[in-house]
């Protein structure tokens, strides 16, 4: 049998909010990182062989260091996205249970048309 389980709507809400925060903070700052690095067109290492060999390894893994950044603010954003719509599908989910479970027990003699506990708040 199945384990009963609660969903708080306005919790999942709740915790979107930090989420766009910080993927605003992070997407920020990494776009400001980019732009620095984009800006500095004297590459400080130099155009010799020891600064080759130094960009050789730095501008790859500075690059992989941005996208990852960017693609990090991203997940983070799409997740509070998330959260807000599944706080909103619970939310619904428990209004037409307690609806149909009102008008069950109208059509059953139960309880008429009150709430009919259609699981509670966010019960499943």
């Amino acid at each position: 049998m199945p384990e009963n389980f609660s969903v708080n709507p306005d919790g999942l809400q709740n915790a979107s909010v930090p989420l766009v925060a910080l993927a605003e903070r992070l997407g920020g700052a990494f776009k400001e990182a980019a732009a620095m690095l984009a800006a500095d067109g004297s590459k400080a290492w130099g155009n010799d062989k020891p600064g080759r060999q130094f960009a050789s390894g730095y501008v790859p893994t500075a690059e992989d260091i941005l996208t990852g950044g960017n693609g990090l603010s991203q997940v983070l954003g799409t997740s509070a996205e998330n959260l807000r719509a599944m706080a909103k599908n619970f939310a619904d989910a428990n209004t037409a249970a307690t609806q149909i479970t009102g008008r069950l027990n109208g059509q059953t003699g139960g309880s008429g048309g009150g709430s009919g506990r259609g699981g509670g708040r966010g019960r499943a």
